[in-house]
């Protein structure tokens, strides 16, 4: 499971890079990333962590391939999930 967790991390990494080069071949809003990294670092499925936001999975796949972004008060609610999850857990239970 840690291997998982670092090549995700990786590739996150690797994707950053390739952005501030300019060799990406799509570029990534740092909301975008942000959703990304924190479904990841939680290990949620799609559906499972937009359960976990209270939004609707289609907006959680919008959110993370760029045809929208997430607001200010999504945005505070995924960074809760990165630092505390299991308040957000605990609220969904």
């Amino acid at each position: 499971m840690a291997n998982k967790m670092s090549n995700a991390g990786q590739a996150l990494l690797d994707d950053v890079l390739a952005i501030k080069t300019g060799t990406a071949s799509k570029t990534w809003s740092p909301e975008q990333l942000l959703v990304i990294a924190v479904r990841k670092q939680l290990q949620k499925s799609q559906p499972d962590f937009a359960k976990l936001l209270g939004v609707p999975v289609g907006t959680l796949r919008d959110w993370e391939q760029g045809c929208k972004q997430p607001d200010s008060a999504a945005v505070t609610l995924i960074r809760v999930a990165q630092s505390a999850p299991e308040v957000l857990e605990d609220l969904a239970a």
